[in-house]
């Protein structure tokens, strides 16, 4: 994969050419020719969704009470929405939709 640059020029080995590829994962975060930066927050969004459906049952609860829903939130959604965005740049209308997401929870 080459990140960021316009060179067309392919890679080449004893055997052959080696095949490029636009994007891959690679410990959990997206990597793509653009730098994976919005690929990889579409990702965590995504995951972040799919636990909040798996974990619906817990949401709509009334023994559980909102304090505690509210711990969990923050111990497991977010863990998951946030993962590994220390090493990105958002953008705004991607921390917009982040932010959209955390208050639709």
């Amino acid at each position: 994969m080459k990140v960021k640059t316009d060179s067309s020029r392919t890679v080449t080995l004893a055997k052959g050419s080696i095949e490029e590829i636009k994007e891959f994962t690679y410990l959990g975060s997206v990597v793509s020719t653009t730098g994976g930066t919005e690929e990889d927050a579409e990702d965590r969004l995504g995951e972040a969704r799919t636990v909040h459906g798996a974990t619906d049952k817990l949401w709509k609860s009334e023994i559980i009470g909102r304090a505690t829903k509210v711990k969990i939130f923050n111990s497991n959604l977010k863990a998951v929405l946030v993962y590994a965005s220390e090493s990105r740049t958002i953008t705004q209308r991607m921390t917009d939709r982040l932010q959209a997401f955390i208050n639709k929870c």
